[in-house]
């Protein structure tokens, strides 16, 4: 997509409904009551699917009551944990110049946490976009940012990323004017063009292209346009969450974890918020006929005045003057009286139980992996966990398959424009690799049972045990601890 038009609306047509799903999604990834209600409060007007909501029939006076279970917010933590808890293990060659510069990507980025971020963004709102930028003037690397769907219109091109154009807001002035600073990255002649634009607009609206320098913000930042030969891609790299995206069959779009449970997660919330009312509603009163409550002087009719000012955490309230009831022969009503509500706890609980359970389930994952459900015996094995954890590790599975491929082509590209961008002396690229750990811990005790059985069987080399031991050792640190075992047990042929 190339630059807007100044007349145009914000967001462009063929993106309000995609950008209306990311809000609502990000409104319950937030876990934020304002931004829900802020959201169903807009889409209720003339959306009568948007008016069944719950947090879309809720009065103004009723809204300090409510309670937000932050579902959502759990299930995209605990799909970034899943991928990228654990630090990856990529492979490359260390010790040429090209390694070199890969090891000062890792570390200076901080790429791991990157990625996790980036996962947890993906599973909220559908995707994900990685980013490298060039700026000298902050570090003499190419920095990686995660940029949320929220702040980019990609276009595909046969499945493959053709172009995109990211915003952000820079400014809001104090009469609301918006001011967005757009980026757009596309290929020309086999050439990396990256060209930048300010536009004064509004909330709806792109509105006219203004100089850089007339807003602080921009002043002086270097956004001329650039160009990078010998680049791959566009400096950026999508990645779904998953796919299909079951809301627009064929998309290049990915699709988040919990698109089909909105209305269970608004249930949910419903059902705590019921919970709450009942036990404010149960707290016990007391109430007293004002007969039998001594007048201050100070007062011309009623009781004292803390009694007669009413607070659901006051422990007695003035009844009504009961003295007609009397003298007309009522006997029901007692002078003092107390009232406490059922409160349905057991019920809630167990309706609260269901939503939540069948939330994890259709979002992909096994309730075991939320510390919920039959968690079986804290001393079962870690087969028997990943076996109760399956659909969660299916998951994370399909999701990795997505994960490798973005992770190497960021490896290629921030090689090439690190070279491009002359941030340091040519080299060759090389082809960086990456593995995910599946986040399962082993026992040592099933581990060492397992070393144990097949040694007796001649089954395993020494070389073999430490490399189960020790997944993250290279081949030297494993041959060296061969030779200090082979040492010390006097062995002198070296097993191999």
């Amino acid at each position: 997509m190339a630059f807007l038009h100044p007349k145009s609306s914000f967001p462009p047509t063929d993106w309000e409904y995609w950008y209306m799903k990311y809000y609502e999604w990000a409104a319950w990834y937030s876990g934020d009551p304002e931004l829900l209600l802020k959201h169903y409060t807009m889409m209720a007007s003339g959306n009568k699917t948007a008016q069944e909501k719950f947090w879309a029939r809720l009065e103004s006076e009723e809204r300090a009551g409510i309670v937000h279970m932050p579902a959502a917010g759990d299930i995209a933590s605990t799909s970034g944990n899943l991928l990228f808890a654990e630090n990856p293990r990529h492979k490359y060659e260390e010790s040429n110049d090209s390694g070199k510069r890969i090891k000062t990507f890792i570390d200076e980025n901080g790429l791991d946490n990157i990625l996790l971020e980036g996962a947890e963004i993906a599973a909220a709102l559908s995707g994900c976009m990685l980013k490298i930028d060039i700026d000298p003037s902050l570090i003499k690397i190419p920095i990686v940012n995660i940029i949320s769907p929220t702040q980019f219109f990609p276009t595909f091109w046969r499945g493959r990323l053709h172009e995109v154009l990211f915003f952000r807001v820079v400014h809001v002035d104090k009469s609301g004017k918006v001011y967005r600073l757009f980026e757009n990255r596309r290929k020309e002649n086999n050439v990396l063009l990256i060209e930048y634009q300010l536009h004064k607009g509004t909330d709806s609206t792109v509105g006219p292209k203004i100089d850089f320098n007339l807003l602080e913000e921009t002043a002086n930042k270097n956004l001329e346009s650039v160009e990078y030969p010998n680049v791959d891609g566009l400096g950026c790299i999508y990645c779904p969450n998953m796919k299909p995206n079951r809301l627009s069959v064929g998309s290049y779009l990915g699709i988040n974890d919990y698109h089909d449970v909105i209305t269970m997660m608004d249930s949910l919330d419903f059902t705590w918020t019921s919970l709450m009312r009942d036990i404010e509603l149960g707290m016990a009163q007391i109430f007293i006929d004002e007969e039998l409550l001594s007048k201050n002087k100070n007062e011309t009719s009623g009781g004292l005045t803390y009694l007669n000012r009413f607070s659901k955490f006051q422990k007695a309230f003035t009844k009504l003057n009961l003295t007609s009831w009397r003298m007309g022969g009522e006997t029901g009503a007692k002078p003092i009286d107390s009232i406490q509500f059922e409160i349905r706890v057991d019920q809630h609980l167990k309706t609260i139980k269901e939503l939540f359970l069948n939330i994890i389930s259709l979002s992909g994952y096994s309730p075991q992996t939320f510390g919920l459900g039959d968690a079986g015996s804290s001393a079962e094995s870690g087969a028997a966990r990943k076996l109760r954890e399956n659909k969660s590790q299916l998951t994370r599975n399909k999701k990795e398959r997505y994960w490798l491929p973005v992770i190497k082509s960021l490896f290629t590209q921030m090689q090439q424009l690190d070279v491009s961008s002359n941030l340091t002396t040519t080299y060759s690229s090389q082809e960086v690799t990456t593995e995910l750990e599946d986040s399962i811990v082993i026992d040592p005790r099933e581990q060492s049972e397992v070393l144990r059985n097949l040694e007796q069987a001649r089954a395993i080399s020494s070389y073999m045990k430490i490399k189960l031991l020790h997944p993250d050792w290279d081949d030297i640190k494993i041959k060296q601890e061969v030779d200090n075992i082979n040492k010390e047990t006097g062995i002198t042929a070296e097993i191999i």
